[in-house]
């Protein structure tokens, strides 16, 4: 083994970084942001939920198109004009996915959220195919059996915090649909918290060997296990129950990749499950949660809703046809993936030198992309806070920027369920608009965000429930 040939790489990788963070550290200290403290930077933001949604939604015009931060000593730059999205997002030669991802790894495991290189783009190629809507459609009998689980526990009631309901009926869906299995108590999928906001909160926590040390990352590791043995165990029961003309969840197809791919292991299989089962938990609970919100409070926008679901037969299963033709219910959806992204924030690693407008950003800088500032651009959505659904008309979608809309990003690295989240989305709110008027009640006229990793309405979503007659 040539030894001296090993560490010279390994020596000019590491004077390669040093450049490349002293030249990042230049650029930071001539752009604009918020006060930073010594050390810690920014990172006291993260639990100033009220300051964050401020700055977010105030930063370009206080700062400009290229917004400096501190996560401790290490710089990044918020991004989020469209144009500059385009030269980031569109290829995936130039970023890769940032340091956020890789604290997620105790967490999530190493699926396609967080993997980078050939790994992920292995694993994409193998999965991407069972994201094709004719196999999509194929879950609508699962989403509507859920669906109308979710509204029958509904009966009876007046008001209620709906968002507990919600993160049910999601869950339901997600074990039916990706592990094939019925919702149960037990199921470790119902417990997750994510720590990464803690690590944030205190930086030295971001480094592996400190934060192995701690409660927390012993409590991860602990909750990882208990998911991956119980996605295991019933992996085994599938492996021997699963007929091959017959596939009816996620694992089916993702045991048909690792029976037919020798670079598909069990460990990619499960890393791959446990990924969307979490990923798809909080995203659509959120979204659907928020969207009933918006829909109880501006009455025209329920009003056109009824009358679309109106045109299909009452007591009858919902179609993919039928919900491709909900053309408006579509556009309140993707009104409220607007104003809450409810993954507000993404991160990438640049690993070539890129030019945004006369600006030079290193290789190996850190961006934050923010859909949340993005979609609140007034150049690209006049009267931002306005809840306007017609904004999604197909005429005026035409004129949009291509990258001013980015709730599931966009490029090589959007979201791969994002077809599956629409269609699931649809068919809840079809089955419980189907049934139900909403309003807001009294003194839940707004709701507070709070930002964990995704947005949440602070205390819950509240809402009154009038049985449609």
């Amino acid at each position: 083994m040539d030894y001296f040939g090993y560490f010279l790489r390994i020596l000019i990788s590491v004077l390669l970084t040093i450049k490349n963070y002293i030249r990042s550290v230049l650029l930071m200290l001539n752009l604009p942001g918020p006060p930073a403290l010594p050390l810690l930077g920014n990172v006291l933001l993260a639990k100033q939920h009220e300051e964050l949604i401020y700055l977010s939604m105030q930063g370009p015009s206080l700062f400009g198109p290229l917004i400096r931060v501190w996560i401790s000593l290490l710089p990044v730059i918020t991004v989020f004009e469209p144009r500059h999205l385009k030269i980031i997002l569109s290829t995936n030669k130039t970023n890769q996915k940032g340091f956020f991802y890789k604290v997620l790894h105790n967490f999530i495991g190493q699926g396609l959220i967080t993997n980078n290189g050939y790994k992920w783009k292995k694993n994409r190629k193998l999965i991407q195919p069972y994201f094709h809507i004719n196999i999509l459609e194929k879950f609508i009998d699962n989403f509507a059996e859920c669906s109308q689980r979710f509204v029958s526990k509904l009966d009876g009631k007046e008001c209620v915090k709906i968002t507990p309901f919600v993160n049910e009926c999601i869950l339901d869906i997600l074990h039916n649909s990706v592990l094939g299995v019925p919702l149960d108590m037990d199921s470790p999928y119902r417990k997750g918290e994510l720590q990464a906001i803690e690590r944030f909160v205190k930086p030295w926590l971001i480094l592996e060997t400190i934060y192995n040390w701690t409660s927390s990352a012993n409590y991860e590791k602990r909750q990882k296990h208990s998911l991956n043995s119980y996605t295991r165990d019933i992996l085994i029961k599938r492996r021997k129950q699963i007929k091959p003309s017959l596939k009816t969840c996620f694992l089916d197809m993702f045991i048909e990749i690792f029976e037919s791919n020798e670079h598909f292991t069990e460990e990619d299989l499960i890393n791959e499950t446990v990924t969307f089962m979490l990923a798809g938990q909080d995203s659509v609970a959120g979204t659907l949660a928020f969207a009933l919100y918006f829909i109880a409070k501006n009455q025209g926008v329920q009003e056109k809703i009824q009358k679309e679901i109106s045109a299909f037969e009452v007591n009858a299963p919902v179609t993919i046809n039928e919900l491709n033709q909900m053309k408006y219910l579509e556009q309140v959806i993707k009104e409220t993936l607007r104003l809450v992204p409810v993954i507000p924030i993404l991160n990438r690693v640049i690993t070539e030198d890129i030019l945004l407008d006369e600006t030079v950003i290193p290789a190996g800088t850190n961006l934050f992309i923010s859909p949340f500032v993005t979609h609140r651009l007034k150049e690209f959505y006049p009267d931002p806070m306005k809840f306007d659904p017609d904004r999604f008309e197909e005429s005026r979608i035409q004129n949009m920027h291509p990258y001013s809309y980015l709730p599931f990003s966009l490029g090589p690295r959007n979201c791969i369920g994002n077809k599956f989240s629409m269609i699931e989305l649809k068919t809840v709110l079809f089955y419980f608009l189907r049934k139900f008027e909403i309003n807001l009640p009294a003194g839940n006229e707004d709701v507070k965000l709070t930002y964990r990793a995704t947005i949440r309405a602070s205390g819950g979503i509240w809402l009154n429930l009038n049985r449609r007659q």
